[in-house]
């Protein structure tokens, strides 16, 4: 996925031309809809944000969004200093007042990308996202090649929020701030990495997977005494797979884990209400009548098996920490835990922490 966004990054310094003023453009009617769809994300962000984390509706986009077709790019809400880094655009008109550029592309150059992405070594200032988090995503047509789970605008609307949520995240100034400083200090690593140690480590697997059992277990129970001592069963099983692993590696795997446990857990449970909500948030009148993938009166069974497992149980084929992630904000939702008030201003504070000083585990 770095390698595919990179390539479009380099894509945007490679084309760049000396800057003279920019074409204005009357919106074709593929571009109206791609307009719309933005309405359609805007609209959802501010009904999610008033229903899971209220100071997320509070922007139209928290940063720049870059969108492909196959044949251009779409920047949404550009940052003004990106006209330096970018090959000459034009402007696209919209009835929504947003400054939307358009760039050509070549005509092989688009692949699927759907990922909030930023870059910390100095040698990328020349990048768009050098330390500020850019959203890139394809289309929903592109979208629909690659990803044949995503059929209609909805579910790429959905995806697309997932993604945005973690641009929020990462616009935060002390979470950015504490994430590049990880990566400085040698300290972190990616979520694919932390999943390559998942799947490449049996005894780390088998342990997780205990540990998230354990954690369904203290949603379920009926007890705060129960609740607490399940949870101390999970610390203890969790410390000691992180000491046996700084053994074998001289690496302290727990810090990475809680960081993107604690970013990967909520935006999971951002889409996990949203889910439960999007058939009530509609799409433009616009979009409803000219936009083929936009399926009107849909809504997904979020009572279904297949759903609550989806966000609950560890797979091999998604990121472990989204599970042990969303099950804590369980946890913390559960018992009203004001976890939401010190996310950002205190980064570094682990969800599992927050539920120790909760449960008042010594």
């Amino acid at each position: 996925m770095k390698s595919v966004i990179q390539f479009f990054v380099l894509i945007f310094l490679l084309l760049n031309s000396i800057c003279t003023e920019a074409q204005i453009l009357q919106p074709t009617s593929e571009e109206k809809i791609i307009i719309e769809r933005f309405e359609y994300i805007r609209q959802i962000k501010k009904y999610v944000g008033n229903l899971f984390w209220k100071n997320f509706s509070n922007n139209e986009f928290p940063g720049t969004v870059v969108y492909f077709t196959d044949s251009a790019s779409y920047f949404i809400n550009p940052l003004p200093e990106m006209k330096d880094k970018v090959s000459k655009y034009a402007i696209v008109e919209n009835d929504y007042d947003w400054n939307i550029w358009k760039l050509r592309m070549p005509l092989d150059s688009a692949k699927f990308v759907m990922e909030t992405q930023f870059q910390f070594d100095p040698k990328a200032k020349a990048y768009i996202n050098y330390r500020t988090p850019v959203l890139f995503c394809s289309s929903p047509e592109l979208t629909r090649k690659e990803k044949v789970v995503i059929n209609t605008t909805q579910e790429w609307a959905i995806a697309l929020m997932h993604e945005l949520y973690h641009q929020y995240q990462y616009s935060n100034e002390a979470i950015l701030t504490y994430v590049l400083r990880l990566y400085q200090e040698k300290k972190m690593i990616d979520m694919d990495s932390l999943q390559t140690i998942y799947l490449s480590n049996q005894a780390f697997r088998d342990t997780l997977k205990l540990e998230n059992e354990i954690l369904k277990k203290a949603v379920a129970a009926t007890s705060f005494d129960e609740e607490k001592k399940l949870f101390t069963q999970f610390l203890k099983m969790r410390t000691k797979r992180g000491v046996d692993f700084f053994k074998k590696k001289k690496f302290y795997i727990s810090t990475p884990e809680n960081f993107w446990e604690k970013l990967e857990g909520t935006s999971l449970m951002m889409e996990h209400e949203l889910k439960q909500h999007i058939s009530e948030i509609k799409p433009t009148p616009y979009l409803l009548e000219n936009d083929p993938m936009c399926e009107n009166n849909f809504k997904f069974d979020e009572s279904s098996a297949t759903e609550i497992d989806f966000y609950t149980e560890l797979n091999d084929e998604r990121f472990y920490v989204g599970a042990t992630g969303f099950n804590m904000v369980r946890l913390l939702e559960k018992n009203k835990v004001p976890y939401k008030d010190n996310f950002f201003s205190y980064a570094s504070l682990p969800l599992e922490l927050q539920l120790k000083y909760f449960y008042k585990i010594k």
